[in-house]
């Protein structure tokens, strides 16, 4: 009986709210539309010029600190899986929870999974496979 890995709330939310921000490209646009249409006449003062360059500046170091933080957490989720090797954890399901022994551990694009070794009522073993971190409700050092 394999349990099926379900997105957490906070990534869709994350995934939504980076739909909703305005990227890189954007700004350059807006800004270069902005130039483009400014009065010949009176020009942007120069205090609203740096403001945006500013702006535009700690844009980009803001993006380049968001790339660096998810390349950590991915080192992070990959050291976490590989060190619960041989160990055994509780995963939830609908008849209460699954009990197993972590047999290996993946690394996909949506992050490290983990794939179980339990054993039904009747003490068959089966897998449960593609586990991601987050379902993992607990973990034991035995059984």
């Amino acid at each position: 009986m394999a349990v099926p890995p379900i997105s957490s709330v906070s990534d869709i939310q994350n995934t939504q709210q980076m739909s909703n921000n305005l990227g890189q490209d954007d700004f350059i646009k807006l800004f270069m539309s902005q130039l483009k249409a400014q009065d010949p006449l009176e020009p942007v003062n120069n205090q609203d010029f740096l403001a945006q360059m500013a702006q535009f500046s700690l844009l980009e170091s803001s993006r380049m600190t968001n790339e660096e933080l998810a390349r950590v957490r991915q080192i992070v989720d990959s050291t976490q899986g590989v060190g619960l090797m041989g160990k055994f954890a509780e995963v939830p399901s609908g008849s209460g929870t699954v009990l197993g022994e972590v047999v290996s551990v993946g690394f996909t694009s949506a992050g490290t999974v983990v794939s179980l070794k339990a054993k039904d009522n009747n003490g068959e073993e089966f897998y449960i496979n593609d586990l991601p971190l987050t379902s993992l409700s607990r973990v034991f050092s035995g059984e």
